[in-house]
C-alpha cells in the first residue's frame, strides 16, 4: 500500500503539534538520517536540534501494518513519530524515543544481510488496547514526551547532529545562489522577450512608414491641380515645407490635413526636386 500521501499528512499534523508546544520546526531539503523534520528550541543554538521521522499508516481496510526505520538512523538525537489513520475523527500519534525502539522495536536484518531494521508491527484490535501486548497507548503523544524531547535537544551535541547542521548551512548557500541565479536568469529572459519584441516593433514600425510613404506618393490624386502647381512652384524656390504651407493656406480644402499635406511636401516634392 501506497503511505506516501498519509505520511505528508503525518508531517503536517506533526509538524503542527511540534510549533503548538513551543519547538521550531523545520523541514531539510535532503535525506539525511531520517531527518523529515528538524526540531529546534532556538534558532540562535541551531547546532542543538533533533531528527525526527514521520510515519503514517492507515488501519480503516486492514487489521495490521507495520513500520520499518533503519537500525543505524536509529541513535543520538532522534525520535519517530507515528500517526494512525483508523477511519474515525480522532488524531493518534505516538512518539518513539530511541530507547524506546530499542527497547520495544524488533531489530531484523534486511534484504541486504549488511543492513539492520528496526521494525514495529501495529495491530487495529490493541494498539489502544492498555491489556494487549501490542498496546501503543505508552508512547502516546503528550506533554511529557515534548518535555523528553526538549531534554534530548539540550543535551544534543553529536558528530551526527552536527554534521546535519553543516548540511543545513551548506543547503541554505546553495538555496540563496539557486535564488541569485535564477533572478539573473529571469532578468535575461526578460530581456531577450524585450530584444524580440523591439525588432518586432521596429519590423512593424518600417512596414508602417513604408505604406504610410507609398500612399504619400499618391497623395497627389487628393489634392486641387491649382494646389499641386502651387506647391511645385514654392518647392523649386527652395522653401521649406512648413512655409510652404503658410502660403498656401487658403488653396487647402478643409477635407485636407496640414500634418499629412506638410509630410507630402517634405517626403515627396522636396525629394523629387533634388533627384
Amino acid at each position: 500500500m501506497d503511505t506516501t500521501h498519509l505520511e505528508y499528512t503525518a508531517e503536517d499534523l506533526i509538524a503542527h503539534k511540534l510549533q503548538r508546544n513551543g519547538l521550531l520546526v523545520a523541514k531539510p531539503k535532503f535525506d539525511q538520517d531520517g531527518a523529515d523534520l528538524i526540531a529546534f528550541l532556538e534558532v540562535a543554538d541551531a547546532a542543538k536540534f533533533c531528527r525526527i521521522q514521520c510515519k503514517g499508516r492507515s488501519l480503516k481496510s486492514s487489521e495490521n501494518s507495520n513500520v520499518k526505520i533503519p537500525a543505524d538512523y536509529v541513535a543520538g538525537a532522534f525520535f519517530v513519530f507515528l500517526y494512525i489513520d483508523i477511519g474515525d475523527n480522532n488524531t493518534y500519534i505516538f512518539c518513539f524515543s530511541v530507547n524506546d525502539i530499542k527497547t520495544n522495536w524488533n531489530l531484523k536484518a534486511g534484504k541486504d544481510k549488511a543492513k539492520k531494521y528496526y521494525t514495529l508491527n501495529i495491530y487495529k484490535n490493541s494498539f489502544l488496547n492498555s491489556a494487549k501486548n501490542n498496546s501503543l497507548l505508552d508512547f502516546s503523544f503528550n506533554p511529557n514526551k515534548i518535555e523528553l524531547i526538549k531534554e534530548v535537544i539540550k543535551k544534543s551535541n553529536s558528530k551526527r547532529e552536527i554534521k546535519i547542521f553543516e548540511l543545513m548551512k551548506i543547503q541554505k548557500g546553495l538555496i540563496d545562489k539557486t535564488k541569485k541565479y535564477n533572478e539573473l536568469k529571469s532578468l535575461v529572459s526578460e530581456i531577450k522577450h524585450l530584444e524580440e519584441m523591439a525588432g518586432l516593433h521596429r519590423k512593424n514600425h518600417k512596414l508602417l512608414v513604408q505604406q504610410y510613404e507609398d500612399k504619400l506618393n499618391n497623395f497627389d490624386k487628393e489634392i486641387p491641380k491649382e494646389l499641386i502647381q502651387k506647391l511645385n512652384e514654392l518647392v523649386k524656390e527652395n522653401i521649406n515645407a512648413k512655409d510652404i504651407i503658410d502660403q498656401v493656406k487658403a488653396l487647402i480644402p478643409k477635407d485636407i490635413p496640414e500634418t499629412i499635406l506638410e509630410d507630402y511636401i517634405s517626403k515627396v516634392l522636396i525629394r523629387q526636386s533634388k533627384i
